[in-house]
């Protein structure tokens, strides 16, 4: 059995602090005590990493590219089926259900930060565009909000049950490979993964500009 290098630290590294800054927010936002500040600041670190990612889909490594991955409709219905079945194919990146559910969950992560810099707690706390439309359509963005959270939550059950479906029917260390990177194979043909300095580089560059620019408004 082979072990090859899929998931460079750039995927694994964002997708973590995904992990651990959506939980944050889950927890702040949600919690009745007075956190709003640190649920602010944690959005936009989310924020940050989620432009990064994105643009490390263009211009990463093999595996973390959304063209590598990204399949049709068609393609993810015949390996949903192949899933009841019980034998799919076998990927060393996302399979074409998973990358289906990667781009739903940046998508929906990149609706609930950016409705997030539009709305505000009325009191005290007032997201840096806040000012920039009419209360009408800042009520409007806060209850969209408010509301996603609920479906967010609903995704990322989907996702973990996938996983330890994987993990445990299937036999695919997926856990271990987004922690160590590699995963093991008998013989899928694998590509040489290279992670690009200046991918890396860019977008790096353009999710702390993003943040700095972020953390120096006021709230």
């Amino acid at each position: 059995m082979k072990s090859t290098l899929v998931w460079d630290w750039p995927v694994r590294i964002s997708h973590w602090l995904i992990v651990l800054l959506f939980t944050g927010l889950i927890i702040t936002g949600k919690s009745e005590g007075d956190y709003i500040q640190y649920h602010f600041y944690m959005g936009y670190g989310l924020s940050a990493v989620v432009i990064a990612r994105v643009l490390y889909g263009f211009y990463g490594s093999y595996y973390a590219r959304f063209s590598q991955f990204v399949k049709g409709p068609k393609v993810a219905f015949r390996f949903a089926m192949s899933l009841l079945s019980g034998r799919p194919k076998k990927y060393l990146g996302h399979n074409p259900v998973g990358a289906l559910m990667v781009v739903v969950l940046l998508l929906a992560l990149s609706v609930q930060w950016g409705t997030g810099l539009f709305t505000s707690d009325e009191v005290f706390w007032f997201g840096p565009f806040y000012s920039l439309i009419s209360e009408g359509l800042a009520s409007q963005l806060a209850s969209i909000h408010h509301f996603l959270p609920n479906v967010l939550l609903g995704l990322v059950a989907m996702h973990v049950l996938a996983v330890f479906y994987h993990e445990l029917c299937l036999k695919e260390r997926l856990i271990e490979a987004m922690i160590l990177g590699r995963k093991k194979h008998h013989t899928i043909t694998s590509v040489e993964v290279k992670t690009p300095r200046w991918g890396v580089i860019f977008s790096l560059l353009m999710g702390l500009s993003w943040l700095a620019a972020l953390w120096l408004a006021p709230i």
